[in-house]
Protein backbone atom coordinates (compact mmCIF):
# COMPACT_ATOMS: atom_id res chain seq x y z
CA UNK A 1 0.00 0.00 0.00
CA UNK A 2 2.76 2.67 0.56
CA UNK A 3 4.43 2.13 -2.52
CA UNK A 4 1.09 2.49 -4.61
CA UNK A 5 0.08 5.78 -2.33
CA UNK A 6 3.94 7.03 -3.05
CA UNK A 7 3.39 7.06 -6.84
CA UNK A 8 -0.20 8.66 -6.15
CA UNK A 9 1.23 12.26 -8.35
CA UNK A 10 3.13 12.11 -11.09
CA UNK A 11 4.37 15.18 -12.37
CA UNK A 12 2.75 16.47 -15.88
CA UNK A 13 5.17 15.59 -19.22
CA UNK A 14 5.51 18.25 -21.42
CA UNK A 15 4.41 17.82 -25.28
CA UNK A 16 7.55 17.82 -26.98
CA UNK A 17 7.46 20.05 -30.48
CA UNK A 18 8.91 18.44 -33.47
CA UNK A 19 12.63 19.76 -34.78
CA UNK A 20 14.53 21.77 -33.06
CA UNK A 21 13.29 23.41 -29.69
CA UNK A 22 14.23 27.14 -29.66
CA UNK A 23 12.41 30.34 -28.15
CA UNK A 24 10.96 31.70 -31.37
CA UNK A 25 9.52 28.21 -32.21
CA UNK A 26 8.20 27.03 -29.01
CA UNK A 27 6.18 30.36 -29.69
CA UNK A 28 5.56 30.28 -33.00
CA UNK A 29 3.85 26.68 -31.96
CA UNK A 30 1.96 28.33 -29.26
CA UNK A 31 0.32 30.30 -31.62
CA UNK A 32 -0.26 27.90 -34.11
CA UNK A 33 -2.02 25.39 -31.24
CA UNK A 34 -4.06 28.69 -30.13
CA UNK A 35 -5.18 29.21 -33.59
CA UNK A 36 -6.21 25.82 -34.54
CA UNK A 37 -8.07 25.57 -30.85
CA UNK A 38 -10.09 28.69 -32.02
CA UNK A 39 -11.34 27.39 -35.45
CA UNK A 40 -11.98 23.81 -33.51
CA UNK A 41 -13.96 25.45 -31.25
CA UNK A 42 -15.92 27.61 -33.34
CA UNK A 43 -16.21 26.02 -37.36
CA UNK A 44 -15.40 22.36 -35.98
CA UNK A 45 -13.12 19.67 -37.98
CA UNK A 46 -14.60 21.17 -41.53
CA UNK A 47 -13.12 24.05 -40.85
CA UNK A 48 -9.77 23.60 -39.58
CA UNK A 49 -7.87 23.45 -42.67
CA UNK A 50 -3.66 23.76 -42.89
CA UNK A 51 -4.29 26.89 -44.64
CA UNK A 52 -7.50 28.36 -42.41
CA UNK A 53 -4.99 27.16 -39.47
CA UNK A 54 -2.09 29.01 -41.34
CA UNK A 55 -4.13 32.38 -41.88
CA UNK A 56 -5.12 32.60 -38.50
CA UNK A 57 -1.97 32.12 -36.71
CA UNK A 58 -0.08 34.47 -38.86
CA UNK A 59 1.93 31.95 -40.63
CA UNK A 60 2.54 29.73 -43.60
CA UNK A 61 1.32 26.53 -44.15
CA UNK A 62 5.18 25.14 -44.02
CA UNK A 63 5.65 26.40 -40.41
CA UNK A 64 2.55 24.25 -39.49
CA UNK A 65 4.18 21.43 -41.02
CA UNK A 66 7.62 22.31 -39.74
CA UNK A 67 6.72 21.76 -36.10
CA UNK A 68 3.91 18.92 -36.47
CA UNK A 69 4.07 17.02 -39.70
CA UNK A 70 0.74 16.40 -40.78
CA UNK A 71 -2.71 17.97 -39.86
CA UNK A 72 -3.48 14.72 -37.54
CA UNK A 73 -0.13 15.59 -35.90
CA UNK A 74 -1.16 19.35 -35.35
CA UNK A 75 -4.58 17.80 -33.91
CA UNK A 76 -2.63 14.87 -31.99
CA UNK A 77 -0.74 17.37 -30.76
CA UNK A 78 -4.14 19.30 -29.20
CA UNK A 79 -5.06 15.84 -27.64
CA UNK A 80 -1.89 15.93 -25.24
CA UNK A 81 -2.31 19.78 -24.84
CA UNK A 82 -5.78 18.90 -23.57
CA UNK A 83 -5.09 15.82 -21.49
CA UNK A 84 -1.90 17.99 -19.86
CA UNK A 85 -4.71 20.69 -18.96
CA UNK A 86 -7.68 18.27 -17.73
CA UNK A 87 -4.56 16.25 -15.83
CA UNK A 88 -3.21 19.69 -14.12
CA UNK A 89 -6.66 20.55 -13.20
CA UNK A 90 -7.14 17.88 -11.20
CA UNK A 91 -3.68 17.45 -9.62
CA UNK A 92 -4.13 21.00 -8.49
CA UNK A 93 -7.56 20.46 -6.56
CA UNK A 94 -5.93 16.87 -5.37
CA UNK A 95 -3.13 19.33 -3.84
CA UNK A 96 -5.85 20.92 -2.08
CA UNK A 97 -7.42 17.86 -0.07
CA UNK A 98 -7.21 18.12 3.71
CA UNK A 99 -9.07 14.86 5.34
CA UNK A 100 -10.35 17.67 8.17
CA UNK A 101 -11.20 20.20 5.74
CA UNK A 102 -13.31 19.41 3.40
CA UNK A 103 -11.95 15.92 2.36
CA UNK A 104 -12.97 14.61 -1.30
CA UNK A 105 -15.78 16.34 -1.41
CA UNK A 106 -13.81 20.05 -1.61
CA UNK A 107 -11.63 18.41 -3.63
CA UNK A 108 -13.81 17.38 -6.09
CA UNK A 109 -15.56 21.12 -6.28
CA UNK A 110 -12.42 22.61 -6.70
CA UNK A 111 -11.40 20.26 -9.65
CA UNK A 112 -15.16 21.22 -11.08
CA UNK A 113 -15.09 24.78 -10.46
CA UNK A 114 -11.70 25.59 -12.40
CA UNK A 115 -12.72 23.16 -14.84
CA UNK A 116 -16.23 24.49 -16.16
CA UNK A 117 -14.86 28.08 -16.33
CA UNK A 118 -16.39 30.35 -18.78
CA UNK A 119 -12.44 30.61 -20.34
CA UNK A 120 -12.29 26.89 -21.01
CA UNK A 121 -15.17 26.69 -23.15
CA UNK A 122 -13.29 27.15 -26.22
CA UNK A 123 -11.30 24.76 -25.25
CA UNK A 124 -13.35 22.27 -24.03
CA UNK A 125 -15.32 22.90 -27.41
CA UNK A 126 -12.01 21.93 -29.15
CA UNK A 127 -11.65 18.78 -27.58
CA UNK A 128 -15.18 17.72 -28.09
CA UNK A 129 -14.75 18.09 -31.68
CA UNK A 130 -11.33 16.18 -31.57
CA UNK A 131 -13.52 13.20 -29.70
CA UNK A 132 -16.17 13.25 -32.67
CA UNK A 133 -12.69 12.42 -35.18
CA UNK A 134 -11.88 10.26 -32.70
CA UNK A 135 -14.57 7.85 -34.21
CA UNK A 136 -13.32 7.99 -37.97
CA UNK A 137 -9.61 8.16 -36.91
CA UNK A 138 -7.86 5.37 -36.01
CA UNK A 139 -4.63 7.74 -34.63
CA UNK A 140 -6.45 10.50 -33.16
CA UNK A 141 -8.30 7.34 -31.37
CA UNK A 142 -5.80 5.92 -29.81
CA UNK A 143 -4.46 9.47 -28.80
CA UNK A 144 -7.55 10.34 -26.83
CA UNK A 145 -8.12 6.97 -25.45
CA UNK A 146 -4.39 7.25 -23.80
CA UNK A 147 -5.47 10.56 -22.97
CA UNK A 148 -8.63 9.28 -20.71
CA UNK A 149 -6.26 6.12 -19.45
CA UNK A 150 -3.80 8.78 -18.19
CA UNK A 151 -6.74 10.60 -16.28
CA UNK A 152 -8.56 7.75 -15.00
CA UNK A 153 -5.25 6.53 -13.57
CA UNK A 154 -4.78 9.73 -12.05
CA UNK A 155 -7.69 10.09 -9.99
CA UNK A 156 -7.69 6.32 -9.14
CA UNK A 157 -4.12 6.82 -7.60
CA UNK A 158 -5.17 9.81 -5.58
CA UNK A 159 -8.30 7.91 -4.38
CA UNK A 160 -5.69 5.29 -3.31
CA UNK A 161 -3.18 7.40 -1.79
CA UNK A 162 -5.89 8.59 0.85
CA UNK A 163 -7.73 5.06 0.60
CA UNK A 164 -10.54 5.50 -0.74
CA UNK A 165 -11.71 2.32 -2.06
CA UNK A 166 -10.46 -1.81 -1.61
CA UNK A 167 -8.58 -1.76 -4.32
CA UNK A 168 -7.04 -0.05 -7.20
CA UNK A 169 -8.96 -1.69 -10.02
CA UNK A 170 -11.89 -0.85 -8.27
CA UNK A 171 -10.88 2.90 -7.87
CA UNK A 172 -9.77 2.68 -11.88
CA UNK A 173 -13.74 1.87 -12.59
CA UNK A 174 -15.41 4.36 -10.55
CA UNK A 175 -12.49 6.94 -11.84
CA UNK A 176 -13.69 5.89 -15.33
CA UNK A 177 -17.35 6.36 -14.32
CA UNK A 178 -16.28 9.63 -13.00
CA UNK A 179 -14.55 11.36 -16.10
CA UNK A 180 -17.95 10.39 -18.38
CA UNK A 181 -19.92 11.67 -16.19
CA UNK A 182 -17.95 15.08 -16.04
CA UNK A 183 -17.53 14.72 -19.71
CA UNK A 184 -21.20 14.54 -20.39
CA UNK A 185 -21.83 17.82 -18.49
CA UNK A 186 -18.98 19.24 -20.89
CA UNK A 187 -20.86 18.14 -23.41
CA UNK A 188 -24.54 19.61 -22.47
CA UNK A 189 -22.80 22.83 -21.42
CA UNK A 190 -21.26 22.83 -25.25
CA UNK A 191 -24.28 21.92 -27.07
CA UNK A 192 -25.84 24.60 -24.93
CA UNK A 193 -24.35 27.22 -26.91
CA UNK A 194 -22.48 28.25 -23.62
CA UNK A 195 -23.62 30.75 -20.89
CA UNK A 196 -23.74 30.06 -17.27
CA UNK A 197 -21.89 27.09 -16.38
CA UNK A 198 -22.99 26.84 -13.37
CA UNK A 199 -25.68 24.13 -13.65
CA UNK A 200 -23.12 21.75 -15.15
CA UNK A 201 -20.73 22.09 -12.81
CA UNK A 202 -23.17 21.91 -9.54
CA UNK A 203 -24.52 18.23 -11.31
CA UNK A 204 -20.86 17.24 -12.81
CA UNK A 205 -20.25 17.32 -8.56
CA UNK A 206 -23.12 15.76 -7.22
CA UNK A 207 -22.35 12.77 -9.65
CA UNK A 208 -18.27 12.54 -9.11
CA UNK A 209 -18.97 12.71 -5.64
CA UNK A 210 -21.82 9.92 -5.30
CA UNK A 211 -19.65 7.62 -7.51
CA UNK A 212 -16.78 8.64 -5.33
CA UNK A 213 -17.95 7.80 -2.19
CA UNK A 214 -20.07 4.43 -3.63
CA UNK A 215 -20.13 2.14 -0.58
CA UNK A 216 -17.42 4.53 1.22
CA UNK A 217 -18.22 4.10 5.44
CA UNK A 218 -17.73 7.89 6.52
CA UNK A 219 -17.34 7.97 10.19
Amino acid sequence: MGSEASTAKRPLTAFSPAGRSNVRGAASRETILDAARMILGTQGLRGCSLAAVAQAAGCSKGTILYHFGTRDGLLIALIAEGTNFFRATIESAFSSYEPDEGGIEDAIRTAMTDLFREENFMRLAAERELGGMGQRNEVVAAELIQGVASLVEAIARFGLSIELGPDLNDLRDRAGCMVAATFGQVELWICSGGGDPGPHCEAAIRSARAIALEGVRKD
